[in-house]
């Protein structure tokens, strides 16, 4: 995916997400049944996941002194998402500051403002990036390791795509058990 598929692709499968969430009645928000995380929480789940890359993506300089650079290659989309669910197959959770809160349908439309706010900083900050930097350049991942920029991208696509599923399923077991 080229660098202008890659925004295009986070603009809308965000705003997706977004307008889901936004759907979804106070009950259907806040419920959480089986350990299952409520759709609040899978939202603040990708809100506290996109936030350290909005507030990085600018600071080209710092990325590469920080984490350094790759070989200027990067998988491809099908391949980042296979590592990522052998990784969830092979137990991976969320953990430390990636776990979410409890989400009160209070905090839905500011939550819902927030995302746009923050994905709108990532596609700003992208758009100083070369397609041979989104290559180079790398980013820690917290299950993964090392990814160059564009394989963060990459999951971050995903990632959003990941938990609105999750929620879609979580809503229909609880409609079955009633």
């Amino acid at each position: 995916m080229d660098k202008r598929s890659i925004i295009d692709s986070l603009i809308q499968r965000h705003e997706e997400f977004g307008q889901y969430l936004a759907s979804l009645s106070k009950e259907d928000f806040e419920i959480n049944r089986k350990e299952k995380w409520s759709a609040g929480q899978d939202l603040d789940h990708i809100l506290k996941s996109i936030k350290p890359l909005s507030e990085i993506l600018s600071n080209k300089e710092f990325i590469a002194a920080k984490f350094g650079k790759g070989n200027g290659t990067s998988s491809d989309y099908e391949n980042l998402v296979r590592r990522y669910k052998g990784k969830l197959t092979e137990g991976g959770t969320a953990f430390g500051n990636f776990i979410p809160e409890k989400i009160n349908w209070s905090k839905k439309a500011d939550l819902l403002q927030l995302l746009h706010q923050r994905i709108e900083k990532i596609t700003e900050s992208l758009r100083g990036y070369t397609e041979e930097e989104l290559d180079e350049l790398l980013l820690p991942h917290p299950l993964l390791g090392a990814l160059t920029v564009r394989e963060m991208l990459y999951f971050t696509n995903y990632h959003v795509v990941h938990h609105q599923s999750n929620i879609i399923r979580n809503l229909k077991s609880v409609d079955n058990t009633m």
